[in-house]
């Protein structure tokens, strides 16, 4: 036997277990290892079996498609590939499947209730297609009537009902075959933008359903007409156009399927530690590279393009954003520093909206600064950052050698996008002789466009607490002042930077920049602001970024959680929606600059930030040696706390967090997941929690983000999932979705409570259906669980144990139970425990096992079985009492051998006495013991009592 053979019959026993990760592991090294055609094919065809287990069908589909290319007449691999054409709804796939299969083998019997259910989805599948041929004819009559006397609304209608048709591949595939290509371009572009932007997303499902005619569908548009379109000034066609822009990227470079190999390579390197396999780096062919090289050249051209809207201008950073770094993107960084990328975002970045030289959104600017620090965060070496830095500079400083000053004020602006992104490149600016000097000048000046532009870069320039502390003393009296002006505009941006830098102290009670009672008074002065319903949305968003550095004070923590209509401001704030470009029409993202300062004033109320975990020796230790030791604000207590959280609750938070939860921001989606675990903490909080949409919220929240932002969302849902029926927590799909999620929180370097609570959570969803049970033995829940029956926490061990005996009402995972394993003697030892909640655990699974035959002669197998249900019968608790009764009523229902031991054994006297006892919460145990001696009566083991009552 070949090592390959070995590695593979190990994986059969895996299979045969439904440990199908482990057995997709031993296949996969096997196929490495093979030296021989039929043994590959035969490895690809297990591993297979595998993907179809773990509803991976496009695994599956690869790989029998290659062990078909090796043997075209395999019929496992025929039947294996049919199920996955099925699976994925290529039902003429599947159809040709099953007849050939039923040709190479014309008695198989499993295929022919297949190709039957085939067989009729064919025949409606043809009486649908000539209903979908005359609609299609009908619309496209509509769209592109020659006549012109068609309503212009009956157009549009036609277009929308396009859409729906091209969304699925079928009607996709029916449009390309009508001309729909060619007959669509000839509306590109049009007058009637509303007509304009149903053909652009008419052409993205093309795309995407069809990415064998993604060049045919981009040369017949062209990249001109498409960055024409997405210039327009009109946020629907230009979000449109950037869609389909992005889609046609993804078809003909493959880097969506790339970064899904990535994605789930870490996922595999979780579980299999010594897993040391790299992605590989996309690689392009020089036709592709091209096609690269020109969308990268457009889109930057688009940047400083008077004659583009801002819109387009958003939707090119968007899409260089999306695609710009080496590690997930077209590693367009290099070419970005050296085609003058910097140069084009500053000059965006310092646009001034009254000065009308480009036209920009409000988003403009953060979008500016998301692409200026993805770029800085990808470039590799101290070379390619100090060409980065070089480029900075000498667009700012030939900018702010002009002698106008608008020109000046455009430098300041755009130092403030590289302050928001690259910190350390804005830092590098400012700390050049004049730059701040300029900045104060322009601050202390009459214009209230230069005041508050000044104001920004000063607040901005103060992020970091060295810096904050050195320009205190020279721009407080300038803020002071400027906090003074009568428009709010100036006054509110005063405000923050006279919060940012009265707070630089952090939560240390001790460190105080301003006097006494300042801080309280800055943050009465952003609650004004809030409270008045009057003030437009800007000037409240301005108003919590001052709350959000306030509120590491104690003191403000406390005024603001008894300001109800000031935290109900900034909920309604929260809750306001950015629509974004690349995210799909219908995705709604929360406004970037509202995000950060509204859950960091959360978090900050909730104390759910880090809190250093100081050693008491050093602490003493720096008390010694005359160091600044931090104090604790005495308002930061969790008596504190936890009045502030209900109060928080009651304002309505947890639909605010419901509508941060769609940022892309892994950062912001780490501060939500402790905000929503400091909720959840306590049970009194967790029903609203889920009614305002927290339940739904923390599913994407634990799968997606920092490792830290997963589990606390993660824990946070087990809470939930804990104290709340699942039924209502998690309604349908999403019972299936918040098993990973819990699933994390099984890893052996989570605290025990974290093991603890998911063990709890898991045992509560494994009581909702098979459907959850199944999803829980796929996601490999179970290696996990048994783990922790092994653990000597006593409540982990029990929690566990509990869990198991909620899912052994599946099928799939009782048979886990049968062949050689010691899983039944495990469940029959804890069954012999002290602990009564563990032992009702494991008797209650042995009683749902004890229907097997095999896992009954298995309970007989285990030394002092006899002593161990001696101790079930007999024990204080009715319900394990009566669990014990159930197992022997299994046990003498298995088969005649196993029913005489049990009579020839002293328990048959116990379910004689059992049989007759008179006790109101035993009446179960009665009656199953009665049932036991029936049976041994049927056996002809006994004689029965004809005196008896019948049970």
């Amino acid at each position: 036997m070949t090592e390959a053979d070995a590695i593979k019959d190990e994986g059969n026993v895996f299979f045969k277990e439904g440990r199908y990760e482990e057995a997709l592991s031993c296949y996969t090294r096997a196929l490495k290892l093979s030296d021989s055609d039929n043994s590959s094919a035969t490895f690809y065809k297990n591993r297979a079996a595998c993907y179809l287990k773990m509803n991976k069908n496009e695994e599956a589909l690869k790989d029998t498609t290659a062990a078909l290319e090796i043997c075209p007449n395999d019929p496992k691999a025929l039947f294996r590939r049919c199920q996955a054409y099925e699976n994925l709804d290529k039902m003429a796939e599947a159809y040709k499947d099953a007849v050939h299969l039923l040709k190479v083998e014309p008695k198989n019997t499993a295929v022919q209730p297949i190709l039957r259910r085939l067989n009729k989805l064919m025949q409606e599948k043809v009486i649908q297609q000539n209903s979908f041929d005359s609609k299609l004819q009908q619309m496209i009559n509509i769209l592109f009537d020659a006549s012109g006397s068609m309503e212009r609304e009956k157009k549009i209608t036609a277009a929308n009902n396009l859409i729906v048709l091209a969304r699925d591949e079928a009607g996709a595939t029916e449009i390309i075959k009508n001309n729909g290509i060619k007959l669509l371009n000839t509306l590109v572009p049009h007058k009637d933008l509303e007509l304009l932007t149903a053909v652009i997303r008419v052409f993205s499902c093309l795309v995407k359903h069809r990415q064998d005619k993604v060049m045919e569908i981009y040369e017949t548009l062209t990249l001109k007409n498409i960055i024409i379109v997405m210039g327009l000034p009109n946020e629907d066609v230009s979000t449109a156009a950037a869609h389909l822009l992005q889609f046609i990227i993804n078809a003909v470079t493959g880097i969506e399927v790339q970064r899904e190999k990535k994605k789930q390579l870490e996922e595999d390197k979780k579980k299999y530690k010594n897993l040391q396999d790299r992605c590989p780096p996309l690689k392009l062919d020089d036709d592709i590279q091209e096609f690269v090289d020109e969308v990268f050249i457009a889109l930057l051209k688009m940047l400083p393009n008077g004659k583009v809207s801002g819109f387009g201008r958003d939707s090119s950073m968007e899409i260089l954003i999306k695609n710009v770094t080496r590690s997930d993107g077209l590693a367009w960084t290099a070419k970005f520093i050296e085609k003058g990328g910097i140069q084009c975002v500053l000059t965006v970045a310092g646009t001034i909206k009254q000065h009308k030289t480009l036209e920009i959104t409000e988003q403009s600017p953060m979008h500016s600064s998301i692409l200026l620090s993805k770029v800085y965060d990808d470039t590799s070496g101290d070379k390619e950052r100090e060409k980065y830095r070089a480029a900075c500079e000498n667009h700012l400083v030939e900018m702010l050698g002009d002698d106008s000053m608008d020109s000046k004020l455009e430098a300041v602006e755009a130092i403030c996008a590289l302050l928001r992104g690259p910190f350390d490149a804005g830092n590098a600016i400012l700390s050049r002789d004049g730059i701040m000097p300029i900045m104060l000048a322009m601050a202390n000046s009459e214009n209230l466009i230069y005041q508050r532009v000044a104001i920004e870069a000063l607040v901005l320039s103060a992020s970091k607490k060295d810096k904050c502390s050195g320009i205190i003393k020279d721009a407080v009296p300038i803020l002071k002042a400027l906090y003074n002006s009568k428009s709010d505009s100036v006054k509110v941006r005063a405000l923050v930077g006279l919060c940012k830098l009265g707070s630089y102290g952090g939560t240390d009670a001790s460190a105080k920049s301003f006097a006494e009672g300042s801080t309280l008074t800055l943050a009465k002065a952003c609650r004004k602001f809030l409270n008045d319903s009057k003030k437009d949305i800007d000037l409240r968003k301005w108003a919590t970024e001052g709350l959000a550095y306030l509120t590491l004070d104690g003191d403000v923590k406390e005024e603001l959680a008894d300001d109800t209509k000031a935290l109900k401001s900034i909920i309604d704030l929260a809750k306001t929606p950015y629509s974004t470009r690349l995210g799909g029409d219908d995705d709604k993202k929360p406004d970037s600059s509202i995000l950060y300062p509204a859950v960091q004033v959360f978090v900050n109320m909730t104390n759910s930030y880090d809190k250093p975990d100081i050693m008491p020796e050093m602490l003493e230790l720096a008390k010694y040696s005359k160091q600044h030791v931090p104090e604790e604000h005495p308002k930061d207590k969790e008596e504190f706390v936890k009045v502030r959280v209900e109060k928080l609750v009651k304002a309505g938070v947890c639909g605010a967090l419901h509508e941060l939860a769609k940022t892309d921001s892994y950062s912001s989606r780490e501060l939500l997941a402790r905000i929503f675990l400091a909720i959840t903490s306590e049970p009194a909080h967790r029903g609203l929690c889920v009614q305002q949409g927290g339940a739904k919220a923390l599913i994407p929240l634990a799968l997606e983000g920092t490792a830290e932002g997963k589990l606390r969302a993660a824990q946070a849902l087990a809470k939930i999932a804990i104290t709340i029926n699942p039924d209502n927590a998690f309604p349908g799909q999403r019972s299936l979705e918040v098993v990973r999620p819990l699933n994390q929180l099984l890893h052996i370097d989570c605290t025990g409570l974290q093991n603890f609570e998911a063990l709890m959570a898991l045992t509560n969803l494994a009581s909702m259906s098979d459907s959850v049970r199944k999803r829980m033995l796929k996601e490999n829940c179970l290696s996990n669980i048994e783990h922790w029956m092994f653990e000597e926490h006593e409540m982990i061990r029990r929690a566990a144990t509990e869990c198991m005996c909620n899912l052994v009402m599946c099928e799939d995972i009782a048979k886990l139970f049968l062949g050689e394993n010691d899983r039944v003697k495990l469940m029959l030892l804890y069954a012999g425990d002290e602990d009564p909640l563990l032992v009702r655990a494991a008797a209650g699974a042995l009683a749902i096992l004890s229907s097997s035959r095999e896992v009954c002669n298995k309970i007989i197998g285990v030394n002092n079985w006899f002593e161990l249900l001696q101790m079930l019968l007999v024990h204080d608790f009715p319900d394990i009492q009566e669990r014990g009764t159930y197992i022997l009523l299994g046990m003498m229902s298995a088969d005649k051998e196993l029913a005489q031991q049990l009579v020839e054994s002293p328990l048959f006297e116990l379910l004689l006495a059992l049989s007759r006892i008179e006790d109101a919460d035993r009446v179960k145990t009665k009656q199953y013991s009665q049932q036991a001696l029936e049976k041994a009566a049927e056996w002809a083991l006994v004689k029965p009592n004809k005196d008896a009552p019948k049970s």
